[in-house]
C-alpha cells in the first residue's frame, strides 16, 4: 500500500562543473551515476549527469552553506532552483510498485539511487535514499498536474 502522498517544501540547487575531476567536484562528494545519498545534516545529493549533482534540503541554511564553501571552489558553479522545483515524497510498501505502474520498471528504486523517468509525458527526477519512500522532483509547473494524476491513479488502483 502507498500510505502517503505529500508536498515536501524543499530548498534546491544545481552543482555544475566542467570537470568531475576538478576542484569544483572534489569539493562536494559526487554520489555516481544513477546514485542518490544523504549528507550529515540531511541535505540529498542526486546525480543528475556526470558534470551535474542536485542538492535537496527542507533547511535553506543547509543549501546556504553549500553554496558558500562551494564559492570559492574553481571550475563550476551553484545555480540556486528553489521555488522553480516540486518535491512530492510517496512513502509506503507499494510505493516501488506504483512508481513502476506510473512510469516504467526502470524507477522502481533501491535505495540510494536517483533516476529520471517520464510520469504523464511530464519528466520526473525520482530519488530514493530511505526504504518504502520515494522524492518526485518536478518542475514547478508540473508538480500540481503531477500530484493530481498520482492521486488518481491511487483511487484507480485502490478501488481495483
Amino acid at each position: 500500500m502507498v500510505e502517503s502522498l505529500t508536498e515536501v517544501p524543499l530548498h534546491a540547487a544545481t552543482l555544475r562543473y566542467f570537470d568531475a575531476s576538478g576542484p569544483f567536484a572534489a569539493a562536494v562528494p559526487s554520489p555516481g551515476p544513477l546514485k542518490a545519498t544523504v549528507m550529515q545534516g540531511g541535505l540529498v545529493l542526486a546525480w543528475l549527469r556526470p558534470t551535474e549533482t542536485l542538492a535537496l534540503s527542507e533547511e535553506a541554511a543547509l543549501i546556504a552553506e553549500l553554496s558558500e564553501r562551494l564559492a570559492r571552489a574553481t571550475g563550476g558553479h551553484v545555480v540556486e532552483l528553489t521555488g522553480g522545483l516540486k518535491a512530492l515524497r510517496l512513502r509506503g510498501s507499494r510505493v516501488a510498485e506504483l512508481l513502476s505502474r506510473l512510469g516504467s520498471a526502470a524507477l522502481g528504486l533501491r535505495v540510494g539511487e536517483a533516476r529520471r523517468g517520464r510520469f504523464a509525458d511530464v519528466p520526473v527526477l525520482v530519488v530514493c535514499v530511505r526504504a518504502e519512500e520515494a522524492l518526485l522532483v518536478v518542475e514547478r509547473a508540473y508538480g500540481e498536474h503531477l500530484r493530481d494524476w498520482i492521486q488518481a491513479t491511487l483511487a484507480d488502483w485502490r478501488q481495483g
